[in-house]
Parts: C-alpha cells; sequence; structure tokens
C-alpha cells in the first residue's frame, strides 16, 4: 500500500468497504464499527509497517479491515463461522 497513489487508495477504500459490506451482510457481525474505520486503517497500513507496528483496537469488530488488509481477504466468508475467522483481532489466528 505505501507505492499506492491517492487515485489508487481511494479506490482500495472503496473496494475495502464494498468487501465489508459484502462479507457482514452474508456472515452477520458489526457494520458500523467496521466501515466507521475502513479508512483509518488504511492510513496505518499506509504509514506504519503493520507485519511490526502493533495495532490496538477499540473494540474487535474494528479489525474487519485490518483482517482483510492482512491477506485474510480470502477466507472473510467464513468468519464468525465454526471454523472460520474470528469476529475479533487474534493474533494467533492463521492467514
Amino acid at each position: 500500500m505505501k507505492n499506492l497513489s491517492i487515485e489508487e487508495l481511494e479506490a482500495l477504500a472503496d473496494e475495502l468497504r464494498e468487501e465489508i459490506v459484502y462479507t457482514v451482510s452474508k456472515t452477520g457481525g458489526h457494520l458500523s464499527s467496521s466501515l466507521g474505520v475502513a479508512d483509518l486503517t488504511m492510513a496505518l497500513h499506509h504509514v506504519f509497517n503493520t507485519s511490526q507496528d502493533k495495532i490496538i483496537w477499540d473494540v474487535g469488530h474494528q479489525a474487519y479491515a485490518h483482517k482483510i488488509l492482512i491477506e485474510r481477504r480470502s477466507k472473510m466468508h467464513t468468519i464468525r463461522q465454526t471454523g472460520g475467522l474470528v469476529g475479533f483481532p487474534k493474533i494467533t489466528e492463521q492467514c
């Protein structure tokens, strides 16, 4: 994300919000808190080295965008399902 232009970041933000809405509409979950921090999450990933820097979320439901950005997007359809991704931050969760 660090090398993306403003236009590319805006397109990614739109895509991120669409993915959150789609996922939550299928699996249930917390839409407003996830959407409310989508742009903030992108900014954190753009500025910090999120593979080493720690991010602490106020509530776990805010971490949906983070999960998508850290290579868990393909598993988002399993969030909050038995054997799937958990609905909160879990450092031991596999990508």
